[in-house]
Formats: structure tokens, C-alpha cells, sequence
């Protein structure tokens, strides 16, 4: 008898070890990496304002910092069906991107060059300026809150790579997405703290009005564009991107634009412009070289 309970007993703990397994499984979204970029919007009146909707872009590193192949996405049919068909003009609906490589510890692993805690954030665009610059503020997130992003982040993707089935696209009520907990407002229309550390909020938001047509790399009425900025918590990891380089400090990668059809597209920051100082460096090691050369030619002929 005993022997039998065991063999039972041992039956259904492996058929429960399979049962959850199978369940962790399902749980994984193919559509979505923990790498991703995510943009996220919330009404915060009206219609839809008790449904929040996160989309997937693409690895943070390889797609946005290194400026890679970005591919659009549409996403008008979600926004129409969950904000309504004029959700473009909605001065309560809010957007925002935020992703991150790693996780919240410290360590000196390197993800696609990218450390730990190596944080992507968006700021509202408020007027077209000059594709390829930006055109928003980011103050300095102060130092130490690497954790604190990283988990907020976290509590926002884990909603789509757990419950959105597999799809980009994943559409959940307010109150178990962490999105309004994370993106909170002072007031209305007022965006406070987000993500614990990015002051004066990640989102923009649409309304009447639009920036053009066929700006900042986007077809169609743009009625949204957000800049996109890349913070680093450290920078002694050898072999890092942005090794050396200014650390709790937004640095530009480009920006991202929502057209009226709900087309999302990104154009990339354009590359630094030398300084005229580099230029006449530049040109007095040209001069010096092209006279050792001319020297050397002269001795060999002589």
C-alpha cells in the first residue's frame, strides 16, 4: 500500500511539474524580448480610460542605439477600437517608450555592449526642429535609482510578455498594467515623476492640432514625436558602449513618431558634426604626414 501512495504521489508531482512547465511556456510572448522597447499609452479621461495599450518596437540596443533597421508598425485599428476613431485628437492620450538591457543588478556583464541597468526613455517633442537633433529636455536622473527604473520598467513589460499571448500589440485594463502607477500626473494634464527617476515624465500627448506632414523621417500627419534618449548607470565596464562617457545622463538616439493612421516610425539622431577645431587638427596632421611622405620619396629617387 505504501508503495503504491508513493508511486502515486510521485505521478501526480511530475504531472504537476509538467502542468507548470507547460504553463511557463505559454506564458513566453515570441512577439517580445525582454530587450524590447515598448511604447505605452493611457487616457486619462474619456473613453478607453480604463484600458491601457503597450506595444513592442524592437531591441533597444541593436535596433535604436546603434541606429539599426527599425521597422514600422501600425497600430491605428488598437487605438481606434480602444480610444476611439479620433484618438489622435485626445488631449488626455499619452505616450511614452521605455525599455532597458539586463536587469537591476550591478553586474559587469555586457548585453549587446549595453551594462546592467542601462536604461531607454522617451520626452515629448514639442515642435518639429531639426530632424536628427533634439527637440526635448531630460534633466539628470540622480544617481543610485538604477534599480528603481529597471524594476518599474520591468512591472510594465512583464504585462505584455506574460499575459499578451503573441502579439506586439497587448491591450489590458488600467489597474493591472503598471503603467498609470509608473507614469503618474501632479494634475491633470501635469505629468509628475516617472519611473521613480525621469523628472516631468516619459509621455506626450496628442490633441487638436498636428506637427506637419512628412516630418522628422515620418509619411502621412504626424500628431505625435517623442525623443528618445539612452541613460548609462556606469561607465568603467571595459568594451561598454559609452565607456568613459557621462553616466545618469541622456544621450540621443532619435526620435520616434506616431502618424494619424497610427503608423510608429523612428529616425535616427544624425551624426556629430566635428567641431572647427577638430577640422584644423585634422588638417595639420595631414600637412605633416604628406610632408614625411614627400621626404621619403626624395631620399628613395636621390
Amino acid at each position: 500500500m505504501k508503495k503504491i501512495k508513493s508511486k502515486l504521489c510521485a505521478w501526480v508531482l511530475t504531472v504537476g511539474s509538467l502542468a507548470i512547465s507547460a504553463a511557463a511556456a505559454n506564458a513566453q510572448n515570441t512577439q517580445h524580448a525582454a530587450s524590447d522597447l515598448v511604447l505605452t499609452f493611457q487616457n486619462t479621461a474619456g473613453t478607453g480610460n480604463d484600458q491601457t495599450v503597450t506595444v513592442a518596437l524592437g531591441n533597444v540596443s541593436t535596433v535604436f542605439r546603434d541606429g539599426g533597421a527599425f521597422s514600422s508598425i501600425n497600430i491605428g485599428s488598437t487605438l481606434s477600437s480602444t480610444y476611439g476613431a479620433t484618438w489622435y485628437n485626445t488631449s488626455t492620450l499619452w505616450a511614452g517608450a521605455v525599455g532597458f538591457r539586463g536587469d537591476s543588478s550591478t553586474s559587469t556583464q555586457l548585453l549587446n555592449s549595453d551594462p546592467h541597468q542601462t536604461i531607454y526613455v522617451s520626452k515629448a517633442r514639442p515642435s518639429v526642429g531639426t530632424q536628427g537633433s533634439a527637440n526635448s529636455s531630460l534633466s539628470p536622473v540622480a544617481s543610485g535609482l538604477g534599480t528603481a527604473m529597471t524594476s518599474g520598467i520591468n512591472s510594465v513589460k512583464n504585462q505584455i510578455e506574460v499575459n499578451g499571448g503573441n502579439s506586439k500589440i497587448f491591450v489590458q485594463s488600467t489597474s493591472s498594467s503598471f503603467i498609470d502607477d509608473n507614469n503618474p500626473f501632479v494634475s491633470l494634464g501635469i505629468q509628475s515623476t516617472a519611473y521613480d527617476a525621469i523628472q516631468d515624465g516619459v509621455q506626450g500627448n496628442f490633441g487638436s492640432g498636428n506637427l506637419g506632414s512628412n516630418v522628422l523621417g515620418g509619411t502621412g500627419t504626424i500628431e505625435l514625436a517623442l525623443d528618445l534618449y539612452r541613460i548609462q548607470t556606469r561607465n568603467d565596464v571595459s568594451g561598454q558602449y559609452g565607456f568613459g562617457e557621462a553616466v545618469n545622463t541622456g544621450a540621443y538616439l532619435g526620435t520616434l513618431t506616431i502618424n494619424q493612421s497610427g503608423d510608429v516610425g523612428f529616425s535616427v539622431a544624425s551624426a556629430a558634426v566635428p567641431e572647427p577645431s577638430t577640422y584644423a587638427q585634422a588638417a595639420v596632421a595631414l600637412a605633416i604626414a604628406a610632408f614625411f611622405i614627400a621626404r621619403k620619396r626624395r631620399k628613395t629617387n636621390a
